[in-house]
């Protein structure tokens, strides 16, 4: 029987358990293939270091090459492939001696079927990018007595006072740095204009419904009066003699006409957005093509309602390092400046206090820091650093394009009213609803016996077919209400003079009610 040629680290000295005896079926006759030493597993070089001054260790390179998957008859090596470790052959070989060849093209990993740190062997990671300018990367134990972070650019001094200070985190990375999603190559990090809608045709005049209208109300004497006195109750300077000895010479009743026409639309915009990568699976375009804005579903949540609703696009997710902390996961500590320690606010940082005893003063040791005149940073803990705010610490980004559908509720009104009184007032009081329409399309108001409402409807609604062309109109309502409005006439004393009473909720608009200020009060 053949037997193989001695590997490195077989030779005429036993090496750990390799000696003449044969050790667990590795005897003269090759077992299961294999003539030689059995495929070793472990490291083929000295082991990764910690501590390390720069990229930190990688998996699954063997000499500076990344590891292979398909080795036949050793499963993929870990760690680094330096000089020949006792014990350990400087490669595997097959089972007549002869090396064995390994496959020298790279493997790598989707970056959307693992998490960070728990990718498969033989699968190739990229090392994180070295520290920002500014930044001295130092790993090392974090905490109680551990040293911080050395940061080239800090400060000589920090303020008396930093609690309050915050970690900025800053503006996003620069949108052409990203990877360009199809069909968004131009979206950018802030809401962009929206996209136009798909041409929709309005409803044939064929299609127009019938116009039906109700009766009006009026308030009687009797509302007035009382109306009248609930309104001076409600105001602390007002007299009530007035209100209790007027006599009302006349009462006029009419009603106001409030039209308003609702256009309720909705229009999508896309920004590019950005979230901290927990793991699991990551939804990017080589899944297939993305939607456009206008072929994703979205429902509002309540017609006629001005909200917004978020959603991101399918297949336009991809991952980046984080551009705050370039990776590593934390920031230097804004509250000291990544020192570890800030200003003691006992001694102020002098490390000593003046302490009045049996009517002396004299100067101490400061007990709060110990004479040095600082103490531990209680947000960073000594360390130096904090956990970056946007990564929060998993130094890696999901990017993906969110699609933001905003339902606006558009309305235009028209106020007829005959009196003297201010017409906005009606806006804010109910009255009756003579005629309401809700369609996909509305017709103006044509049939009504008051002319001038049909003119209002015609150039209302005329305007609303054009107002919003980057958005499609989903619903439009036309209402037609009638809030009843009388005005009384009445004296008291030497004083003629009128008020007035509207809406179901009978509001009163008296500017000339003679006591305005009661006994007692000075106007200045």
């Amino acid at each position: 029987m053949h037997q193989p040629p001695p590997q490195q680290g077989y030779g005429a000295q036993p090496q750990q358990g390799y000696a003449g005896v044969p050790q667990q079926g590795y005897a003269g006759a090759p077992q299961q293939g294999f003539a030689g030493p059995p495929p070793q597993q472990g490291f083929a070089g000295p082991p990764p270091q910690q501590g390390f001054n720069g990229a930190p260790p990688q998996q699954g390179f063997a000499g500076g090459a990344p590891s292979q998957q398909g080795f036949a008859g050793a499963p993929p090596q870990h760690g680094y492939a330096g000089a020949p470790q006792q014990g350990f052959a400087a490669a595997p070989t097959q089972g007549n001696g002869i090396p064995m060849q390994q496959d020298t093209t790279p493997q790598t990993a989707p970056p959307q079927a693992y998490p960070p740190g728990s990718e498969p062997p033989g699968v190739v990671q990229q090392a994180p990018p070295q520290p920002a300018a500014g930044q001295a990367w130092k790993p090392g134990a974090t905490g109680e007595g551990a040293a911080p972070y050395k940061w080239d650019n800090t400060p000589d001094s920090d303020p008396e006072d930093n609690e309050n200070a915050s970690e900025d985190v800053g503006t996003g990375p620069d949108v052409k740095g990203l990877q360009t999603v199809p069909g968004y190559e131009n979206v950018v990090f802030d809401d962009g204009q929206p996209v136009p809608p798909p041409v929709y045709e309005p409803p044939s005049e064929q299609e127009r419904p019938q116009e039906t209208f109700q009766s009006a109300e009026n308030i009687s004497e009797d509302a007035v009066r009382a109306a009248m006195l609930a309104f001076v109750d409600k105001k602390c300077c007002y007299g009530s003699r007035p209100a209790k000895q007027m006599a009302i010479k006349n009462i006029i009743t009419s009603n106001a006409l409030h039209y308003i026409l609702e256009t309720f639309t909705e229009s999508r915009t896309t920004s590019r957005k950005f979230k901290p990568h927990r793991g699991g699976l990551v939804d990017g375009f080589e899944n297939g093509m993305p939607p456009t804005p206008w072929q994703m579903l979205s429902e509002p949540n309540e017609l006629f309602k001005t909200h917004k609703k978020h959603q991101e696009v399918p297949h336009t997710s991809f991952l980046k390092g984080c551009h705050r902390c370039n990776s590593c996961g934390f920031v230097r500590c804004a509250r000291c400046s990544g020192r570890g320690t800030v200003r003691c606010g006992r001694c102020h940082g002098s490390g000593s206090v003046t302490v009045h005893r049996n009517g002396e003063s004299h100067r101490q040791s400061c007990g709060s820091c110990g004479g040095r005149g600082r103490r531990r940073c209680i947000r960073c803990g000594g360390d130096g650093r904090v956990t970056c705010p946007v990564c929060e610490g998993f130094c890696t980004l999901r990017h993906y394009i969110l699609m933001t559908a905003s339902y606006v509720n558009n309305v235009s009104d028209y106020i007829l009213e005959g009196t003297d009184m201010p017409d906005e007032l009606i806006r804010d009081v109910s009255g009756k609803v003579i005629f309401e329409q809700a369609l996909p399309w509305v017709w103006p108001i044509s049939q009504f016996p008051v002319q001038e409402i049909n003119t209002n409807s015609i150039r209302i609604v005329d305007s609303h077919r054009t107002a919003w062309p980057q958005a499609r109109t989903l619903k439009q309502r036309q209402t037609l209400r009638s809030v009843p409005v009388t005005e009384a006439h009445y004296t008291w004393k030497d004083v003629s003079t009128r008020f007035w009473v509207y809406g179901f909720e009978h509001e009163v608009h008296a500017p000339d009610y003679p006591h305005q200020c009661c006994w007692g009060c000075s106007v200045l």
